[in-house]
């Protein structure tokens, strides 16, 4: 079981080496640092998880590999879509209102996590744009955010 959920974790490894994606991923544990970890069994299949002192945290579980490769990557890209924002957060930008999408930083994250997720498979691009999208319009009053996949940004489409 263990040599299988290790060939897993080195699978992931290389899938990420290959995109140039930053692999802040562990196995099992992480030393107790809320971490991303993941681990496979009999029972629960492909596991993603937290490690906050030995307790795992925000469990994700799946028998199927592919979603499981799609969760992976989605947290992968965007801890990176994260760090790409705070690198280029324009600071004297004044956010208008809550519709201001230009003033809303996790556009700049999104962007960059679908960008990233692109490279490696456009399905999986696709649907964390939808998610990301349903996101963005929760709590605006207007709700017309879309990715447009021409220009790789969100916009708020003008009915």
């Amino acid at each position: 079981m263990t040599e299988y959920a290790q060939s897993i974790y080195l699978q992931l490894k290389s899938i990420a080496s290959l995109y140039d994606i930053d692999f802040h991923l562990y196995f099992k544990s992480s030393g107790g640092f809320g971490e991303l970890c993941m681990d496979w069994n009999d029972v629960d299949g492909y596991l993603l998880y937290g490690d906050e002192r030995g307790e795992r945290l925000s469990l994700y579980k799946t028998p199927d590999f592919d979603t499981f490769k799609y969760e992976v990557f989605l947290h992968l890209a965007f801890r990176m879509g994260l760090e790409y924002e705070l690198k280029h957060r324009d600071l004297a930008y004044i956010r208008k209102n809550e519709d201001d999408l230009q003033g809303d930083t996790r556009k700049i994250a999104f962007e960059e996590t679908i960008r990233l997720l692109a490279t490696i498979d456009t399905d999986w691009a696709r649907k964390a744009a939808i998610h990301y999208a349903e996101y963005l319009n929760m709590w605006r009053t207007e709700k017309n955010v879309r990715y447009d996949f021409d220009t790789a940004t969100f916009i708020a489409k003008q009915f």
